[in-house]
């Protein structure tokens, strides 16, 4: 499997969806998040050295994603796209799937057996001793980058993103641009023209998630914070959780200043840029293509109708589903979690919040009688964190076992080696078997219309 090409981050959700999607379409494990087997073995020894030795060499090995201003100026945009594209097997599928980042689609499109292009992307770009904490330099410093990634593609909006709380250690050593597609690039269209036959179905997965943000041109946008444990309230007033933030780690301020939001926006990591539904109703309408559209608010209220059409999916093959896997952020092996007949549950990140979704969703099923939990390491006491205690509550649901899988719960959360290990130990919780046949389009469509009404989500079909 190819690396990315410079300008995509694999730590991010969009292009490491995209790997643990391709690897289940060609039958196998999604070994490695980082695709750097060299890595692969230094995370092990990073995790031994002491706390703050741990978080340089995380920042460092993210800092190594990050381009240059000058190869923001000359992103290769459809290349980005080839990329995408070629991770797929080049055959035809009864469906795709278009849009959002989101783990629960992913093992939707997993058990269809389908692909799916991401609308964004996260482009980090090298900005050395950067202060996360200031948000008005932060946007200033931006905007040279912004005007050259707006001057890369017309069909691209630019979303910066600047969140101290979960993503400080790799603002110190750079900047966070989402970049969102506008217009399908010539690369998605002619994959989609080729995998995609007449009568197949397109699926617009459409994220409604908003967030306040400062419009810094007609199609640019200064994002500060982000979906995670803090709320937008904290971020731009403070509080008593944000004061006791700062003061852990040493910042002489009691809260923080953005920008004044002036326009609420797709959030830049889930959100659906509505700019690209007309171009795709078009070239469904051509193609004689089903267009359908997936529309919900949270990210994670997919993870709810995901796991009830695979417990449908499993129970049509003959197996009662016993086994429930947590999945974290990019931490996931949708091949792995078919072949062991076990229910996914998709969270977005280790925040209270994301506990309290899957305590939810763990109080309304009956027991499993195991859990498997993987939990992403981000490398911060983040306000919202969740403790390992909180998820070791949940684990206790299980009637069985309920363990941590690839988890040093004594290391989190700076437990980095998780990224290494979690998918080879997450092989060994059951036997392999050989997953049911591949859902279909109308299994899939007739789910999310029986179950989504209960979890705000949408089944929108378009002529």
């Amino acid at each position: 499997m190819s690396k990315p090409p410079k300008g995509i981050a694999r730590f991010d959700s969009s292009a490491a969806m995209v790997m643990a999607l391709s690897n289940a379409l060609h039958q196998r494990p999604f070994s490695s998040p980082s695709q750097s087997p060299t890595l692969d073995r230094v995370l092990p020894a990073l995790n031994l050295l002491p706390e703050r030795v741990r978080e340089w060499g995380y920042a460092l090995g993210g800092m190594a994603e990050g381009i240059s201003l000058s190869q923001a100026q000359q992103l290769d945009i459809e290349g980005i796209a080839r990329w995408v594209a070629n991770q797929y097997p080049q055959q035809q599928y009864q469906a795709a799937f278009v849009g959002s980042s989101n783990g629960a689609m992913v093992h939707l499109a997993a058990a269809m057996g389908v692909p799916w292009l991401p609308q964004t992307f996260l482009c980090p770009v090298r900005s050395l001793h950067n202060d996360p904490d200031d948000a008005q330099k932060g946007m200033a410093d931006g905007k040279p980058i912004t005007d050259a990634l707006l001057a890369a593609s017309p069909h691209l909006a630019v979303h910066q993103m600047q969140d101290p709380n979960q993503d400080r250690l790799m603002l110190e050593q750079m900047s966070y641009f989402r970049l969102k597609h506008r217009k399908l690039p010539l690369e998605y269209n002619e994959f989609l023209l080729s995998a995609l036959p007449p009568g197949g179905t397109l699926v617009i997965n459409h994220c409604t998630q908003q967030w306040p943000a400062t419009r810094t041109s007609d199609r640019s946008f200064y994002q500060f914070g982000a979906l995670g444990g803090a709320t937008e309230q904290e971020y731009f007033s403070g509080g008593p959780r944000v004061r006791e933030y700062l003061a852990r780690y040493g910042i002489e301020r009691e809260k923080w200043e953005p920008p004044a939001p002036n326009v609420t926006v797709p959030e830049a990591e889930w959100g659906f840029d509505a700019h690209l539904m007309a171009e795709l109703k078009k070239l469904a309408n051509s193609q004689n293509w089903k267009l359908v559209e997936l529309r919900y608010e949270n990210p994670e209220a997919l993870s709810f109708v995901t796991a009830e059409i695979y417990r449908d999916w499993y129970l049509s093959a003959g197996v009662i589903a016993s086994r429930l896997v947590v999945d974290s952020f990019l931490l996931m092996d949708p091949w792995t979690t078919m072949q062991q007949y076990a229910i996914p549950f998709w969270l977005t990140f280790c925040t209270e919040p994301s506990a309290s979704s899957l305590q939810r969703y763990l109080d309304r099923q009956p027991p499993f009688r195991n859990i498997d939990m993987l939990l992403f390491s981000h490398g911060t006491e983040s306000i919202g964190l969740a403790s390992v205690e909180r998820w070791q509550q949940l684990l206790n649901y299980a009637t069985d076992e309920g363990s941590f899988v690839g988890v040093d719960p004594e290391r989190f959360p700076r437990d980095f080696a998780t990224l290494a290990r979690f998918d080879s130990e997450l092989q060994q919780r059951a036997p392999l078997l050989p997953p049911p046949e591949p859902l279909t389009t109308e299994k899939f469509l007739a789910g999310v219309q029986r179950y989504g009404d209960k979890f705000q989500v949408e089944c929108l079909l378009h002529n």
